[in-house]
C-alpha cells in the first residue's frame, strides 16, 4: 500500500486519521463546561436574587396596568365615537 505524499513530502495520512471521535469531543466539552461551572461562575447572593425578582414583578405589574389603561381608554373612546353616528 502506498501513502500519498503532499508537496513538501510529508504524508497526508495524519490529516485523515482523526484520533478523537465525536463522543470524545462531547465528553471533553462536558468536562470543560463542568469545570467552568464549578470554578469560574459567580453566583449571585439570595438577597440580590430576591431584589431583582421583586423589581421584575413590580415592573411587570406596572406595565400590565398601563397597557390595560390604554386598552380601556381606546375601547371606551371608540365606542363613544361609533355611537355618535
Amino acid at each position: 500500500m502506498s501513502v500519498s505524499k503532499t508537496a513538501d513530502g510529508s504524508s497526508n495520512l495524519s490529516t485523515r486519521a482523526n484520533p478523537f471521535t465525536q463522543m470524545d469531543k462531547t465528553i471533553a466539552f462536558l468536562r470543560a463546561s463542568w469545570d467552568e461551572f464549578q470554578h469560574n461562575v459567580t453566583w449571585p447572593k439570595f438577597n440580590d436574587l430576591q431584589a431583582s425578582s421583586t423589581l421584575v414583578l413590580v415592573a411587570s405589574i406596572l406595565f400590565a396596568l398601563v397597557v390595560g389603561l390604554i386598552d380601556f381608554v381606546f375601547e371606551n373612546g371608540l365606542n363613544a365615537f361609533y355611537q355618535s353616528f
